[in-house]
């Protein structure tokens, strides 16, 4: 593929999958047992880092590789341009492996007081699918995350904080020539006092998450959780109705129709959602701030046509950080409609479109940060 075609391509999905960089890692709250201490004291306490990533990926993903750098961890007294201690990590750490199981990336002897940011670099990320290897695309590689409520660090406790990143792979190439792309979004929380081990301390340690009491209340009471209602296809028309019956928002992003045929093979039960197997041959809608659902395809016309190609994923980035992505908040619910032929054509590639088949089976899958539902219908 020319250095062109892939500057197009990489310009255009970051469009629709940074909606959930605008959400990311800027929550507030407060956690039982969590008061401020005074950073002047001379004691240390020690820090632990920790991670967890319950990903979305696309059918015949087996694997998630990121490689991540300069962790720091920041004290609350100080300003955002101070305050930082390194942790002196770095690694490599499989995602998909990492599905109910946290893993230490580092540990770190801090002065006591409150610390309530977490910053790290994601260098790089492999996929991969159908058995070869294949370099991802991560539209952020800095990511500065809030740690919900703080942790506590003094001399007379183990201290430890768990980072949630939940990423999402989307193949924006074919089966057979794909182009993967990684959306981070990123959650931070700190591991309960009593729940705290030296084992913990340890780097590349690693803990089972299921059955901890402390984490499923963490997660229930701080992730969205998004349900398909309702929704119906035609050639000429799509309506979809979405749920929010979690705990948090959840920033809508992206709508996707594929054939059901494209979520055949799964990913051998390694991850808790999935994706079609390639936006090609898909029809893609991108969900506005007002709940307008625009064809991806005319989004990526119009960014060529306002920049001249060259300038279209600078075109693209600016775009979603002005105007795209629904906000569903807790509790809620709504209701998406488009009239208009429905084109299920590649987004990125000249092709003759293809049309909705009456008859035929599709998945309709709605994106959101860090959370994602699905429905099957046939097509009328």
């Amino acid at each position: 593929m020319s250095t062109s075609k892939r500057a197009t391509l990489v310009g255009a999905i970051a469009f629709v999958l940074a909606v959930s960089l605008i959400a990311t890692a800027v929550l507030t709250g407060t956690l039982p047992g969590v008061q401020k201490v005074n950073t002047s004291q001379s004691s240390q306490g020690t820090l632990s880092i920790m991670l967890t990533d319950p990903p979305v990926t696309p059918a015949g993903v087996t694997d998630v590789y990121v490689s991540y750098s300069d962790i720091m961890v920041h004290v609350s007294d100080a300003g955002n341009q101070s305050g930082w201690y390194p942790v002196n990590s770095q690694g490599t750490i499989e995602l998909l492996g990492s599905v109910n199981v946290s893993q230490t990336l580092g540990t770190v002897s801090v002065a006591s007081g409150y610390y309530n940011l977490i910053r790290f670099n994601l260098t790089s990320a492999k996929v991969t699918y159908d058995g070869a290897n294949y370099t991802a695309f991560v539209p952020s590689a800095e990511l500065t995350v809030r740690i919900v409520g703080g942790v506590e660090v003094n001399s007379s406790k183990l201290s430890a904080a768990i980072i949630d990143l939940q990423t999402t792979v989307v193949n924006i190439g074919s089966h057979t020539d794909p182009e993967f792309m990684i959306r981070p979004v990123v959650r931070a929380y700190p591991v309960p006092a009593g729940q705290v081990t030296t084992s913990m301390g340890h780097q590349g340690f690693r803990q089972g998450l299921n059955g901890l009491t402390w984490w499923k209340v963490l997660r229930e009471r701080y992730t969205a959780n998004l349900q398909m209602t309702a929704a119906s296809l035609s050639a000429g028309s799509l309506s979809l109705t979405v749920e929010n019956t979690g705990n948090q928002s959840t920033v809508l992003g992206l709508v996707i129709i594929s054939p059901l045929s494209f979520y055949l093979g799964g990913n051998n039960g390694r991850h808790g959602g999935h994706l079609p197997d390639s936006l090609l041959g898909a029809a893609n809608f991108v969900i506005l701030g007002n709940g307008s659902l625009v064809p991806l395809r005319d989004i990526v016309s119009l960014g060529a046509s306002a920049r001249g190609g060259g300038g279209q994923a600078t075109f693209v980035y600016e775009s979603i950080l002005g105007v795209a992505g629904y906000n569903l908040t807790k509790g809620s619910s709504a209701t998406f409609a488009y009239t208009g032929q429905i084109f299920t054509a590649p987004v990125f590639k000249a092709s003759t479109p293809g049309s909705i088949v009456s008859g035929q089976q599709y998945e309709i899958t709605v994106l959101g940060t860090q959370a994602v539902a699905s429905m099957v219908v046939t097509a009328g």
